[in-house]
């Protein structure tokens, strides 16, 4: 019981130095117009041309500040925040200013409406028709900063343009940013940077020339968000990483997935499968280590008797050099305790590879792009607690690892044949630690697969069900290998 609160203790310290990170800052501003045309009824002072104005609504706009990590957010303004004034003698344009920044609109009046070619104003929007406050954010968001190796994502922003003779803001003329915006040279080698700064620029053939200008950062994502790419900046671990493991198993992710029409599911089934299968030798050295310690066990059970009442320190020390020649004759080294921490990052790298490959700007990108399965009901990308195949998933993933530490935790027929079955309290309170270590393990992976992409899940069931099959094969294996082996040495 103590061990479990241990880990919820630690589990709950983790959360906390999570919440007291990196303070979050503002690092800019954003004002988007959400109406630039007014009528002669939506004016203050309508009888007196000289003064008369729009009569600018709060819901007219949002304010947006740009926080430090990554997102915005709407900052609430009150009427004292904000100043309308006229910025031209003949058109009936005018500036809303809102604290430091600005936006123009347009006050339509049938008689005094400019005869122009040109638009009377134009501008750019984040919010324009979007109630959705999540939305507005992400869009905002997206014009400041923009994962390493993309082009600023401008597909949430619209260039809006009103003419003189547009009579409301339901005529408004929306378009797409992308024919409007003007990129900085070496734009495309500044986004393969860890860090870089690049300013946009709309400029619009409007009546006053208007032209906005904004900062928007290029900037390195966390590891499982990284695009995989080999001409992105990197740093020496980073470049040796993504060329020894990350790249190698993408490679055999997206053949796979071309072969079988672009489908994500079948190149993780065989990048799966061929990963696991690389990685069994080193599976197999650490079962042939257990197997050694089996064959060794009865001589080590005689020498720790013959030990068992002498407990001066050159006794002790005899007894670690004949435990040492023990070792040697049974073909036991203890670096060889380490062989299964080898496949930890291979493992690691098909986690993060499951992550990456679909990361837009990724080389990968297209050929994993049928990113569904089970008549399309399964989309691997999607993820979060409203979405079933989430807990399906995660289910499966629960029960198969399970399963597999069932069958692991299973002591081998050539066990039995060792005492080893006669367990000591220190042994006992062991295997009582890892049944708990083991439980916490499966409500972590079951929780990760809840919340994380399907295509994890969707691993883990794959790698779990290859890795059951490996040890039901490997167990069998062991079996015959260390009953030839005892042979061979009861007839030495």
């Amino acid at each position: 019981m103590r061990k479990i609160i241990t880990l919820v203790i630690v589990f709950i310290g983790v959360l906390l130095l999570a919440s007291c990170g990196q303070k979050i800052t503002e690092k800019d501003t954003f004002l988007s117009p959400n109406k630039i045309v007014y009528t002669l009824d939506e004016t203050v002072n309508p009888d007196d041309l000289t003064k008369i104005k729009p009569d600018v609504k709060l819901s007219d706009f949002d304010y947006f500040s740009i926080l430090s990590n990554k997102t915005s957010k709407i900052v609430d303004v009150s009427y004292a925040d904000v100043e309308t004034k006229r910025i031209d003698d003949d058109a009936f344009i005018y500036e809303v200013k809102v604290k430091s920044l600005t936006y123009k609109v347009y006050l339509y009046l049938e008689d005094k409406a400019l005869n122009e070619n040109k638009p009377a104003i134009q501008t750019i929007s984040t919010t324009f028709g979007v109630s959705d406050e999540e939305i507005k954010t992400t869009n905002t968001a997206n014009l400041f900063y923009t994962p390493q190796v993309n082009k600023i994502d401008i597909s949430g922003g619209l260039v809006l343009t009103a003419n003189f003779n547009t009579t409301s803001n339901d005529d408004v003329l929306i378009e797409d940013m992308d024919d409007y915006i003007i990129y900085p040279e070496d734009y495309d080698s500044k986004i393969l940077k860890l860090s870089s700064t690049n300013q946009m620029e709309f400029s619009f053939d409007d009546y006053l020339n208007s032209r906005i200008t904004f900062q928007n950062k290029t900037y390195k994502p966390a590891d499982n968000q990284l695009p995989i790419s080999t001409k992105r900046e990197n740093n020496w671990l980073g470049y040796a990483w993504d060329y020894a493991l990350i790249i190698p198993i993408s490679a055999v992710m997206a053949f796979f997935a071309g072969i079988f029409f672009n489908s994500y599911a079948i190149g993780i089934i065989f990048a799966t499968i061929i990963v696991r299968t690389l990685a069994w030798p080193i599976y197999a050295r650490a079962n042939d280590m257990s197997m050694k310690m089996a064959l060794a066990q009865p001589d080590l059970n005689k020498l720790q008797n013959k030990y068992a009442m002498k407990k001066d320190p050159q006794s002790q020390q005899k007894m670690q050099l004949e435990m040492m020649q023990l070792y040697k004759k049974h073909g036991i080294s203890l670096l060889g305790c380490f062989t299964p921490i080898l496949q930890m990052p291979i493992f690691l790298a098909m986690f993060q590879v499951v992550h990456r490959i679909t990361v837009p700007g990724g080389m990968f990108v297209n050929q994993v792009s049928h990113q569904k399965m089970m008549f399309g009901s399964l989309d691997l990308t999607a993820s979060g607690f409203n979405d079933v195949w989430s807990y399906v998933l995660a289910i499966i993933v629960g029960a198969t690892m399970w399963l597999l530490q069932k069958i692991a935790s299973k002591k081998p027929a050539y066990a039995k044949d060792t005492g080893t079955q006669v367990k000591s309290e220190q042994a006992m309170q062991s295997e009582k630690t890892m049944r708990t270590v083991s439980t916490v393990m499966i409500v972590m992976m079951v929780f990760a697969s809840l919340t994380s992409v399907n295509a994890l899940g969707f691993y883990w069931v794959i790698g779990n069900t290859y890795s059951i099959g490996q040890s039901i094969i490997n167990r069998k294996l062991q079996e015959k290998k260390y009953y030839k082996q005892k042979h061979e040495q009861s007839i030495i």
